[in-house]
Formats: C-alpha cells, structure tokens, sequence
C-alpha cells in the first residue's frame, strides 16, 4: 500500500488536482480519455467550498497519460447560479458533456441540465442547451454504449410534493417533501437526443446517483444510492423498462459508487461500511464473474489511514478526510482501468491492470 495525504492506495496515486489560492477547493473529478489521447475531467469547484454560489463547473487535463494535469480551466460558468459538472462522453462521433446549474438558495429544487458538444478534443465546446426530448432537471450519471449502440445515461431529479417556494439550505439536498427519483435517458442517435426511461422511487428515503451496466445483450443492472445498503433494479429490453426495486445486499457509506464492464467482468468501486459504520473511509473493488449474482474477488483500493470521529457528518467545511467518489473508465487498449478519487478538496489517479481484476 502507497501512502499519500491522510490515506493509503493499493496502486500508485498521482495527483490530479491541488488547491491553490484562486481554486481554493475542488469535489468530484469526472475522468474520461479524449478522442486526441489526452486525459481530462470535470471538477467542482469555484468558491470555498460545497455548496456556494460561485460554484462552477471546471476542466483539468492531462497530455501526458495522468502523471501531470494542468490547472482548471472554466469552460461554463453561469453569472447568477451555482455550476456543476456531472458527466464527459467520449464513446461516440461527437463527444460532450452534461452540467447542471442551480439555484444557491432552493439547492437542487431548481436545477437546470445542459449539454454541449465538442469537436477539438475538450478544448472548445458548443453554446450550451438542454437535453433535446427530455426534463431540463436530471442529474446525468455515467454514460455507457450499449452492445446494439444505443446510449444509456442513469439519471436522477428532484421532485417537489409540496413546499414548493421554500428557500431552505439546512436541508441541503432533501426533505420529505423534495425526494430524489431515478431513470434513465436513452439515445439511438449518438448523443443529439434522448429520452426519458423508468420512474424508480421509494417512500421515506432517496434513490439518486445511479449507475448501470449491461450484463448481456440488452440485460442492464442499476444501482442506486440509498442510506447503509444500493438499491437496484433491471431491464431486460435495453433500458426500455424496469423491474420493480429491490433491496441489495452490498453495503454502501451513502456515497457514489461506479461500476464497469472489464471484458467478461463486473468491477464494482464502493465505499464499503466497515465494521458497520457508514462512514467514506475505506473504497475497495469488487469483481464478479457470475453477473453481479455473487463476488468473488474483493480487492482494496483506497483507505484512509485514520477514521474520522463518531459525530462526523457532512458540512461545508469538510473538516475530516474521505476517500471517496470514485470515477474512471476501462481501457481495453492498454488494459487499465483508470480512477479519479476525490480525497476532500485533493484528487488522486490510479491506474488497476486488468491483470488483478480478471485473476
């Protein structure tokens, strides 16, 4: 295990990102590969910290295969709210991206999605617009190819059932009253327009940041975030329709997760709960041969070399340390899966030979 900031890696961490004086803080890195070789990701950043009104939605980049990035630059930021980004896709003739502004004082109750094309590799991207045939308030996940070529993006948005004009930034994110459902959106068109697929909710609690994988052709299995355990549920027409959700049995700190195909495998990069806790502390992957019935290799990635005390909660501040919202992609050409990990205002990359995960 190799020592970096508060925690350990299994692999090689490289830095990504580094506050400075202008980008004083930064939160979930988007990683994808350019069509001209080059790594990059979105950040969050702008302002002290999450959320704020000066957030805006970044890019960092890499021409070197990750070892060195540059500083961010800011390819959209809106003049009177808050900018996020949530998604690169680069598996298709045009790549874009998928961002979201919102209304500092409501959060997420006003969210406004975008996507914007580009055609130099990231360098310069078209004026932004909604999502052609789809709600301008989905939260866009990672996109994946499907085997027949159709493009499935999990999705998440906010409902409002009541409260409808109530500015309330203790919530934060929810109350019982503003709820997260999820879906997906669906392209046969490389990317120019979408369409909205399932109608996932549950009673009492959020099912949000979902990611999905096709199993076999047409089969997809999704995930959702949903308090100590995921949430799932499945399509068996290529994202058409979906299976009622059920409980999972695989532990999850409330956080982000992702999951991958790496040839005939299943990789499943999760916040684990040790010993119980529901706490960001400890990130393995686990890989299963059998599609996601079992797993049968469960392999440490990221572990933070002190836990952070029993009252610690989410703030603002980020007054503890986290290994946690893992990103990446699978490269099959040079058999590596690439991650981003967001240790709390600090970024790392670490690259996994297929080697360990197909053993």
């Amino acid at each position: 295990m190799k020592s970096r900031k508060n925690a350990v890696f299994a692999y090689e961490a490289t830095t990504m990102f580094l506050p400075d004086d202008h980008f004083t803080f930064g939160r979930e890195p988007t990683l994808r590969r350019m069509p001209d070789g080059s790594l990059i990701s979105f950040i969050y950043t702008g302002g002290p910290c999450e959320p704020d009104p000066s957030n805006v939605a970044a890019l960092i980049r890499s021409e070197d295969d990750g070892a060195t990035w540059s500083k961010p630059q800011v390819p959209f930021q809106h003049p009177i709210r808050s900018t996020w980004g949530t998604e690169i896709f680069t598996d298709t003739p045009r790549p874009f991206c998928v961002f979201q502004s919102y209304d500092f004082a409501t959060m997420f109750k006003d969210m406004n999605t975008f996507i914007s094309y580009t055609d130099d590799s990231g360098r310069t991207w078209t004026p932004p617009e909604n999502i052609r045939g789809v709600p301008a308030n989905v939260v866009v996940r990672q996109c994946k190819k499907l085997s027949d070529g159709t493009l499935l993006a999990p999705v998440y948005w906010q409902e409002i059932n009541g409260d409808w004009d109530s500015v309330n930034r203790v919530a934060r994110i929810a109350t019982d009253k503003w709820l997260f459902a999820s879906g997906v959106l669906r392209s046969t068109d490389h990317g120019k327009t979408f369409s909205l697929h399932g109608y996932h909710k549950v009673d009492g609690g959020l099912l949000w940041e979902p990611e999905a994988v096709e199993l076999e052709n047409g089969h997809i299995l999704m995930f959702m975030r949903h308090g100590a355990f995921l949430k799932k549920t499945e399509s068996f027409d290529g994202g058409c329709t979906w299976t009622p959700v059920v409980d999972s049995s695989i532990p999850n700190a409330d956080t982000k997760f992702v999951i991958y195909k790496v040839r005939d495998r299943i990789v499943l990069i999760n916040n684990i709960c040790p010993n119980g806790k529901v706490q960001r502390s400890k990130l393995e992957m686990w890989v299963s041969d059998d599609l996601c019935r079992s797993w049968r290799l469960k392999l440490p990635l990221a572990e933070l070399t002190s836990l952070p005390g029993p009252d610690a909660g989410w703030t603002t501040q980020y007054p503890y340390p986290q290994v946690a919202y893992p990103h990446g992609f699978a490269d099959d050409e040079k058999e590596l899966l690439y991650l981003a990990i967001d240790c709390i205002t600090e970024f790392f990359l670490v690259k996994v030979p297929y080697a360990d995960l197909l053993q």
